[in-house]
């Protein structure tokens, strides 16, 4: 009897102790890793058998921005600077471009410095005093009596480029009680600037 319940108790351990055993040994193998739907996220087993996890991706955190480039500061190039336009307005009448002015030291050196593109130059000042007018009204005829170009002076320089040929010129004073009008003939030719100087008493 006493040897039959040491079997038992030796077969009962037995059994125990694979069970413990054999879940030992499970405990060893590492567990499964969990599914994740997440594409990239697992590759598959490697030939021996373990996982190769990759890194998962970077959460977007919206597009990027790049900072705008700074202003350059070579010390090379200076700021550009823009020429008053506006004391010599640019104008034209049936497609003849004109500038007149030279009221002041500064218009004057203005239209100096664009003199060479102008074929006639027209001066209006007083006889004598040499006292430059403004406000003088031109009026530039072909040798036909058609009028080519009408316009008032801004001051007592103006500036006209023509097509080559011969024209009238007639110029007045309204309002100032000046002799009026006065005329000339200017010729245009290929190269060159034609001048014409109109005087008042």
């Amino acid at each position: 009897m006493t040897t039959m319940h040491k079997l038992t108790f030796m077969a009962v351990t037995l059994i125990l102790g694979g069970g413990v055993l054999q879940s030992a040994g499970a405990q060893d193998t590492p567990p499964a890793a969990p599914a994740d739907s997440r594409p990239g996220h697992q590759e598959p087993a490697s030939a021996s058998g373990e996982w190769a996890i990759s890194p998962l991706p970077r959460p977007s955190t919206g597009p990027e921005t790049m900072a705008a480039p700074a202003p350059s500061t070579d010390a090379g190039s200076s700021p550009v600077t823009s020429r008053p336009e506006n004391l010599v307005p640019l104008v034209s009448d049936r497609g003849i471009r004109y500038l007149s002015g030279g009221v002041g030291d500064d218009e004057r050196a203005e239209l100096d410095a664009v003199s060479n593109q102008y074929n006639l130059r027209l001066l209006f000042a007083m006889q004598g005093s040499g006292e430059y007018l403004a406000a003088v009204r031109v009026n530039i005829l072909d040798v036909h009596g058609e009028t080519v170009l009408t316009a008032e002076s801004r001051g007592p320089w103006f500036f006209t480029q023509l097509p080559a040929g011969d024209y009238i010129v007639d110029v007045s004073t309204p309002g100032q009680g000046l002799q009026e009008p006065q005329r000339q003939t200017a010729h245009i030719g290929g190269s060159g600037q034609s001048r014409l100087d109109f005087r008042w008493h």
